[in-house]
C-alpha cells in the first residue's frame, strides 16, 4: 500500500472525552502528531464531494460523489501539531480549527480507484484518515475545481466529541485491514458506522448501498438516513461549501443534479423529490 499521502491515525493518548493525541494527522502534505481538543467542537457536518467527470463520459450519467465528516472547532480552539518525520524540527505548531475524517481506498502507488473494479472486495484496501480542512479545501477549490456540499448535523457537544473520538479509535484499530468495496464498505457506509458507534445507535440498521441507489449514493439516500437517525431535520439546509471559502460553483456535469438542491431544506427535498428519485427508505 502507498502510505506516502494517506495514513491511518494511531492513537497515542486519550484523556477521557476531553482530548486525544494521535499520530499521522496530515496538513500541507506532511504528517504530524496532533493534540485534538474534543470538547471544543462547534459543529459537525456531512460533506458531499462532487466527483463527476468532465467532459461527459458514461460515468457522468451517474452522480458520483465522495463523502466525509467535517469537524469545525470553536474560533479560539486550535489543534496542536508536532512534526513526526525523522529530523524534523520538534517545535509545536498550531493547525487551524477545522478537520476532516475521510474513508478512502488504498492501493499500491500508481493504481487509481475504479468504481467498477471496486466491486471486487479483494482489489483495494482502505484507510480512515484525518487531515486539515483548510489545507485540503484550498487544493480542491483552486487546483481541481471541485464542488462540495454540506449539511450541519444536530449534535450536542458531548455527542460531537464522542463521534470524533470513535472515528479516531476506529482508524487506529483498523489501520489498513478493511477491504474497500464499492457497495458494502465505502466512504459513505463507513461514515455511518462511525456515526452509529459515536451516537450509541446499537439497534440502528447499518446504512448500506442498494443496487437501485446507483444514480445517487452520497446525497439523497444519505440525507434520509441522517434524518432517520435524528441528525438532520426538515429545516436542515443543504449548502454549497465553496461559498464559505469565497469560491463559486464550478462547472460540472452533475450540476444538473446536485445544483438543484442547493439552499433547499430537507423538508423541501422530501416534498419536491429528486428529478430521478432513487433512494431506499429502509436503511
Amino acid at each position: 500500500m502507498d502510505t506516502s499521502g494517506k495514513r491511518a491515525v494511531q492513537v497515542l493518548e486519550e484523556r477521557g472525552n476531553d482530548e486525544m493525541t494521535v499520530a499521522n494527522f496530515r496538513q500541507n502534505g506532511r504528517f504530524y502528531t496532533a493534540v485534538i481538543p474534543l470538547q471544543q467542537i462547534e459543529k459537525i457536518s456531512y460533506v458531499i464531494v462532487d466527483l463527476n467527470p468532465h467532459p461527459i463520459n458514461f460515468l457522468s450519467l451517474l452522480n458520483i460523489s465522495h463523502t466525509e465528516l467535517r469537524f469545525k472547532f470553536k474560533a479560539d480552539a486550535r489543534i496542536a501539531l508536532t512534526p513526526q518525520e525523522p529530523g524534523s524540527d520538534s517545535t509545536r505548531e498550531l493547525a487551524g480549527n477545522d478537520l476532516m475524517v475521510s474513508f478512502n481506498y488504498m492501493a499500491p502507488a500508481g493504481v487509481d480507484y475504479n468504481p467498477l473494479k471496486g466491486f471486487n472486495a479483494d482489489l483495494y484496501g482502505s484507510v480512515l484518515q484525518s487531515f486539515s480542512s483548510q489545507d485540503e479545501f484550498k487544493n480542491r477549490f483552486t487546483l481541481k475545481k471541485i464542488n462540495m456540499y454540506e449539511v450541519t448535523l444536530d449534535t450536542t457537544p458531548e455527542q460531537s466529541a464522542s463521534i470524533l473520538k470513535k472515528a479516531l479509535e476506529m482508524s487506529s484499530k483498523a489501520q489498513y485491514s478493511i477491504p474497500y468495496d464499492t457497495w458494502s464498505s465505502n466512504c459513505t457506509t463507513y461514515l455511518f458506522d462511525i456515526l452509529d458507534a459515536g451516537m450509541g445507535f446499537k439497534r440502528q440498521t447499518p446504512y448500506r448501498f442498494k443496487p437501485w441507489m446507483v444514480n445517487d449514493t452520497g446525497m439523497i439516500p444519505a440525507l434520509y438516513a441522517l434524518n432517520e437517525r435524528g441528525l438532520i431535520h426538515d429545516q436542515t439546509v443543504l449548502r454549497l461549501l465553496n461559498s464559505e471559502f469565497g469560491y463559486p460553483r464550478f462547472d460540472s456535469d452533475s450540476n444538473r443534479y446536485y445544483g438543484y438542491w442547493i439552499n433547499k431544506s430537507f423538508g423541501q427535498i422530501k416534498a419536491q423529490q429528486a428529478p430521478q428519485p432513487i433512494y431506499n427508505k429502509t436503511f
